[in-house]
């Protein structure tokens, strides 16, 4: 099994929407993929326990016929490091926070876009902003989980 590990600032936008995505679709190519193979886990650098989802990013995917409505944010905690196998950031800030915390993860910790071969891009954070802004992080976060499943199933 793959453990993987999505995080962003306050775990409330970004990485449960990357979360949701990843189980959705990998359960959609469940003919060549198997749903026991991977487990997926989301993450916040600054945030509490126990934060709803933002009212914007559960309707963004709500639009895609995925409910996070239930999901509740989780502070990165080194537990979660230790049991990834890949841990990917939203942004190279992000990923760098982690790196001057962490420095034995530099092996198998990335931004999404540098493992899915995307490097000038970073996932837009929508947090406070319009719809609009949530669906352009949405639309971002779906061309990177295509891609990230590729590298998956290379990987693996």
């Amino acid at each position: 099994m793959i453990t993987i590990l999505f995080v962003c600032t306050g775990n409330t936008c970004r990485s449960p929407m990357a979360s949701a995505l990843l189980l959705k679709k990998w359960q959609e190519k469940s003919e060549n993929l198997k749903p026991g193979e991977i487990q997926v886990w989301s993450a916040g650098l600054v945030t509490h326990d126990d934060l709803p989802a933002s009212p914007q990013a559960i309707e963004a995917m709500r639009e895609e016929g995925i409910d996070i409505s239930l999901h509740r944010s989780s502070h990165l905690r080194e537990s979660h490091i230790r049991e990834a196998d890949l841990i990917l950031t939203m942004t190279t800030s992000q990923r760098d926070n982690m790196l001057d915390r962490f420095p034995d993860i530099d092996a198998y910790l990335y931004t999404l876009g540098e493992f899915t071969g995307d490097e000038a891009g970073e996932v837009l954070d929508p947090y406070g902003q319009d719809m609009d802004t949530y669906r352009r992080s949405l639309s971002q976060l779906k061309l990177l989980v295509d891609r990230l499943i590729i590298k998956i199933i290379e990987w693996r």
